[in-house]
């Protein structure tokens, strides 16, 4: 038990300061958000980069490492892989850049802890929507001080669904007959173009689903955090249990099986290959 409250203790430090510094630098974004000088694209011309993006991961990391050097931090803008997640921080400094740029709220500071492989903790602020989420591993989920759960709907023509649209053509063919499914049978299919908030949504009983195909650890660790310390469910496509290697992700209430929905509709060797 004394091995426990210690464990809570370092933990419980780590979250404050993860709070303070996603603030932080969520102010830092904001304030930049309409002198954006360079954009840059990364694996696709979608998928961007601004010199924002840069400076707020260098200010996070900067911080994350002097406070605790024993710790490995990561963000999404470094060069190298990451190939430790015993005790690392994972940073995604604007999930969400192309609404950034566009002058569109819906983007967060994305921070996670992961202890030997499992986020342990989630920060997730969007300074334009001024909303703080966080999550710690057995303590429950949280939006700016108040306590918060998934939503209790079972049914699937009152639900909410969120998706990611993916990056490329072939991912969007694989999930066209899903969105085509789930648009005639939920109440609406909505995009926000940041995995991080989607989950956030979840977790705060916006909306009853996320999903999504083409998705990194780094996008989704705070708010997988969220969403199961708020008493959802997270898995891949395929119904597998998430990991921090997985590239598909359906997060939901726990009341309503999405992953049931992608079985249904596609073809079993196609759900097999869903990682």
């Amino acid at each position: 038990m004394e091995h426990e409250g210690a464990c809570g203790a370092v933990l419980t430090e780590r979250l404050e300061k993860a709070k303070a510094i996603a603030q932080k630098v969520g102010t830092f974004v904001l304030e930049h958000v309409h002198s954006i000088r360079h954009i840059e694209a990364k694996s696709s011309p979608i998928d961007v980069v601004t010199e924002v993006d840069k400076e707020a991961q260098a200010r996070i990391v900067e911080e994350l490492r002097r406070s605790f050097p024993e710790d490995t931090v990561w963000g999404e803008e470094s060069q190298e892989p990451l190939a430790d997640f015993s005790r690392t921080w994972v940073i995604d400094p604007i999930d969400g850049t192309s609404n950034y740029i566009h002058g569109l709220p819906f983007y967060a500071v994305s921070i996670a802890y992961f202890l030997e492989g499992t986020p342990v903790l989630g920060v997730l602020y969007a300074p334009a929507l001024q909303e703080l989420f966080w999550a710690l591993r057995g303590e429950g989920a949280f939006l700016n001080g108040k306590r918060i759960t998934v939503s209790r709907t079972t049914l699937l023509h009152e639900a909410i669904v969120i998706t990611g649209f993916p990056h490329t053509r072939r991912r969007f063919e694989v999930l066209a007959p899903i969105y085509g499914h789930i648009l005639g049978e939920c109440q609406a299919l909505r995009s926000f173009g940041s995995a991080a908030l989607g989950l956030a949504y979840v977790a705060c009983g916006r909306c009853e689903g996320y999903l999504q195909l083409g998705v990194s650890f780094y996008d989704v660790a705070a708010g997988v955090c969220l969403v199961e310390e708020a008493g959802g469910v997270v898995r891949e496509l395929s119904g597998r249990p998430w990991s921090y290697v997985s590239r598909s992700l359906c997060a939901s209430n726990g009341h309503i099986d999405l992953t049931a929905i992608v079985q249904q509709v596609l073809p079993e060797e196609v759900v097999a290959t869903l990682r």
